[in-house]
């Protein structure tokens, strides 16, 4: 008797067996598509875990820009003249220079940006003979501004950026111009010796006007790229659009230039700035 409920027993086993068998061959032929993916609860979702954020100081980069050398003083060469030859017509000194500074923080996420730049230009145009006017502007401005890093996750420290700036210019400006009648002939300044002395005769007539303390503002959308080339050194370029506001402090003469701007023809510009720059990088621990 006990035999047979053992046997009766290992039957029972292994149909159940037999049975769990079919039912997983059946639910791994079950097709997963989108909408049966849909219908799985968010909270047995296996989410990626996101990047943490933490408010910490990852690094500072310095550096400078080799456009504004590389235009004035290889492209778009000074053009001086001989004042003593009157066919020559025009002249122009163009003197710029910017430096930047950027600081890296929340895991290179934002980059706190201050920019520093120095402008000298002079132009002058001759009329008739010995006839003419110059113009001068000199100034420094500022940037400052954040952007926003949309690659932080794929980068350590290089960056692909949009951002913001606000610009301000502080200058001043002087426009001389020297005029002459035609009864004398267009004659240049000359020295004419008397008996006791020698005295300078200039037939013309000169003008100068000058403003001293104008200030300008402008707000920049950018958008731009930093590459690591070697070690610590970046190279990367940064495009600008930039919408002026108002220039303060023209009384008697309209500015011909903002510095850090250019021509004040129109009231927005586009320009390209490439930098070269070394970045210092700090380290951190995360748990």
């Amino acid at each position: 008797m006990y035999q047979y409920i053992r046997l009766l027993y290992i039957f029972c086993l292994c149909i159940f067996f037999q049975n769990t068998h079919a039912q997983n061959n059946r639910v791994s032929e079950i097709n997963v598509n989108r909408d049966s993916l849909r219908a799985i609860p968010d909270s047995l979702k296996v989410k990626k875990p996101k990047k943490p954020f933490k408010f910490t100081i990852d690094g500072v980069r310095a550096g400078f820009d080799i456009v504004y050398p590389i235009f004035d003083n290889i492209v778009f060469p000074n053009n001086p003249f001989d004042p003593s030859d009157p066919l020559t017509k025009a002249y122009r000194v163009r003197q710029r220079y910017e430096a930047s500074v950027d600081v890296g923080f929340a895991q290179n996420r934002f980059f706190a940006v201050f920019d520093y730049g120095y402008s000298r230009i002079e132009r002058y145009r001759l009329g008739l003979p010995y006839t003419g006017f110059t113009y001068k502007n000199i100034g420094s401005y500022i940037r400052v501004g954040v952007d926003y890093n949309f690659m932080h996750n794929y980068f350590k420290d290089e960056a692909m950026f949009v951002g913001f700036r606000y610009a301000r210019a502080g200058f001043r400006h002087d426009f001389q111009y020297f005029g002459a009648s035609e009864a004398w002939g267009f004659l240049p300044p000359r020295v004419v010796v008397r008996p006791d002395t020698a005295i300078i005769i200039d037939d013309r007539f000169v003008g100068n006007i000058s403003e001293t303390g104008l200030s300008a503002s402008w707000v920049e959308v950018v958008l731009g790229l930093k590459v690591n080339v070697w070690k610590q050194f970046f190279m990367g370029y940064t495009a600008r659009i930039m919408i002026r506001s108002g220039i303060k402090g023209e009384d008697k003469l309209l500015a011909n230039e903002l510095p850090g701007f250019g021509s004040t023809n129109r009231t927005a510009r586009v320009f390209f700035n490439y930098y070269l720059a070394y970045r210092l990088t700090f380290k951190h621990k995360y748990k």
